[in-house]
């Protein structure tokens, strides 16, 4: 009798593995054979489910978009609608767990995918519901206008991106949260 296998969990492996592989060594690093090693198994363990380099990277990206997007929906649990937008700017200024190392995986990819890769699709819609989410929390905040300050709120954020890359000791999140929280105290009173 065949065994069961667990899509969705083989797919999360395949992004931890591959997400491992961007922190020790770079997307330089991330191969078929790579991440068959790191999970324990031949490259038909991972191309029966992803096919091509690609496919790895929009796998990893995409596991950790929703990771991503799980934690934030638990900091916004019990958040009141006039504090969201608040909530959700300390919460992308922070640097816990394996935010450096999709921030890397970011930045790399964006500088060494051909636009419209399959990779950048996911960085792009990513930006785009996050752009989403901070006009609807900037609109229940009050804000005067909230199209401008979620666009400011999302240009700072991506730009604390490449800060916290380049310079993480003076970037850290407790030096960031409290500029950030002005700026939005600016942005929703006028």
């Amino acid at each position: 009798m065949p065994v069961e296998i667990d899509v969705d969990q083989r797919l999360a492996s395949i992004a931890d593995a591959t997400l491992k592989i961007v922190a020790a060594e770079g997307v330089e690093g991330v191969t078929i054979r790579a991440v068959a090693q790191r999970i324990g198994g031949s490259t038909t363990l991972v191309t029966n489910y992803l096919p091509t380099r690609a496919a790895l990277l929009r796998n990893a990206l995409e596991h950790a978009t929703q990771d991503w997007g799980e934690d934030l929906e638990l900091v916004l649990q019990d958040t009141a609608d006039h504090e969201r937008l608040a909530a959700v700017a300390r919460w992308s200024c922070s640097t816990t767990g394996d935010d450096q190392v999709l921030r890397r995986l970011l930045m790399e990819l964006l500088g060494r995918e051909e636009p419209g890769s399959e990779a950048l699709q996911v960085v792009r819609e990513d930006s785009r519901q996050g752009l989403d989410l901070l006009t609807e929390a900037a609109a229940a905040a009050g804000a005067p206008d909230a199209d401008f300050a979620a666009e400011v709120l999302q240009l700072v954020m991506r730009g604390f991106y490449v800060a916290s890359l380049e310079d993480p000791e003076r970037w850290s999140s407790e030096r960031v949260t409290p500029l950030v929280e002005r700026l939005v105290r600016m942005l929703t009173t006028g």
